[in-house]
């Protein structure tokens, strides 16, 4: 059974109620009379996650006397509008795992039927998800549907903070110099059927330009559920690994070793890692992001690697600003043929 199976929806009196196993949570995106006499839309949660998560607690609803009507915070002064992006939740406080909604855009790609596991992905859009082309290129034509998960963190637990949420895939869009022996443009675009709802633990990240430099001395994290060394377990919770990046020629001859005096590193790509520090099987497809005035920019899409952590060996990222004109071809020709 696929760890990744916890939720099962039912539709009951036109409502979602959510189900995990036998213990019923909460109804989802349920419809209230507001103040004003309107009608709108909410996350019918507990009360404590809904205040935990930065919204605001208004009417009560559901089955029980705990559960109200969330609604998202105001935007304050200074604080990112709808159309921001890049804004980071809180510190854990433990060492390698992050918090819930501490990288809001980390999403799942997930085989819609058996929910298996494909890769790690990033919302860089409410309805554009960015991940690795190795990872989905072999379901295109497949007859096999992908669906997207947002707003996870621990994949067994039942009481995160706040829900996360999943949508279709109706469109796989694979670069069209993908080369799968090389791994060179290894990146993809991914649509969702219906926009991604933003929330304090879901939310899009910034996509960098040519000129945000990469200096060694970045802070910068890669984020999934893939193994955290060669020999040991996936991870349940969503971890975080702080990597230092790589100049490309010190990385080409780190990669000589392992590939011989020949291997050719591509500008399109950007290295990260160091000893124990590095991202591993299952982390695929995932965002490697920087900081950079208090916004963080998905710099990488994890790609490959010698081994994980290994002395010297650094991953292989694709390199995120090389590509942005063509995403934002994609996402644009999308837009332009619905409206």
């Amino acid at each position: 059974r696929s760890p990744w199976l916890k939720q099962q929806l039912f539709m009951a009196d036109n409502m979602k109620m959510i189900l995990f196993g036998a213990i019923l949570v909460a109804l989802r995106v349920t419809k209230i009379s507001t103040s004003k006499g309107l009608v709108d839309t909410c996350d019918c949660v507990e009360y404590w996650a809904c205040t935990l998560g930065g919204g605001i607690p208004t009417t009560y609803c559901g089955l029980t006397e705990s559960t109200v009507c969330c609604f998202p915070q105001p935007p304050r002064l200074g604080s990112p509008s709808h159309n921001s992006c890049g804004r980071k939740g809180s510190d854990s406080g433990t060492v390698g795992l992050s918090g819930p909604g501490e990288w809001p855009w980390h999403a799942a790609v997930l085989e819609a039927e058996s929910t298996a596991y494909v890769c790690g992905a990033s919302l860089i859009d409410e309805k554009w998800v960015l991940t690795a082309a190795h990872c989905v290129e072999k379901y295109i034509n497949s007859g096999r549907t992908l669906k997207v998960r947002l707003g996870e963190h621990d994949v067994n637990s039942l009481t995160e903070p706040a829900d996360h949420e999943e949508r279709l895939i109706t469109e796989v869009m694979v670069h069209p110099n993908f080369d799968k022996t090389t791994l060179t443009n290894d990146i993809a675009l991914v649509k969702l059927e219906t926009p991604a709802k933003r929330r304090p633990n879901v939310d899009i990240v910034c996509i960098p330009s040519d000129q945000l430099q990469l200096y060694t001395n970045r802070t910068c994290y890669v984020t999934g559920w893939g193994r955290s060394g060669e020999n040991s377990n996936h991870s349940v919770v969503l971890k975080e690994i702080q990597v230092p990046l790589w100049p490309n020629s010190a990385c080409e001859r780190a990669l000589r070793k392992a590939f011989g005096p020949r291997f050719r590193l591509p500008l399109t790509t950007v290295c990260a890692g160091a000893e124990g520090k590095d991202a591993c099987e299952g982390d695929g497809g995932g965002p490697l992001v920087c900081e950079d005035k208090s916004r963080w920019y998905q710099v990488g899409i994890v790609s490959f690697g010698v081994g994980c952590g290994r002395p010297e060996v650094p991953g292989v990222y694709t390199r995120v600003s090389q590509y942005r004109q063509w995403i934002q071809r994609v996402v644009i020709e999308a837009r332009q043929k619905t409206t």
